[in-house]
């Protein structure tokens, strides 16, 4: 979970959101893993692939964050995703 939220930490500072918590950011993680979404699971089951656990993970941080800041959805989102990606999956998966 620290390397997650050192992922999410990330976004939020290229969003703007430095302030919210690691606990917060973790809070939304393990909702998106664990809660309303079970991406976890559905990971784990071969439902999704790892890449698209660490986008569902991303998109959900994204929203919540953007949400959080009262960020307009029509300027750019400055964070580059597809640097992200392959840190979440590794985080995900690698770190078992």
């Amino acid at each position: 979970m620290e390397a997650l939220v050192g992922c999410a930490r990330q976004m939020a500072v290229r969003i703007g959101a430095e302030g919210v918590s690691d606990a917060e950011l973790a809070q939304v993680i393990d909702r998106v893993l664990f809660g309303e979404k079970d991406g976890w699971a559905c990971a784990v089951e071969g439902l999704i692939s790892r890449t698209e656990a660490a986008n569902l993970v991303l998109a959900h941080l994204e929203s919540w964050l953007v949400d959080r800041t009262g960020r307009d959805w029509d300027a750019p989102l400055p964070w580059g995703q597809d640097s992200l990606v392959a840190e979440v999956e590794q985080a995900l998966f690698d770190s078992r």
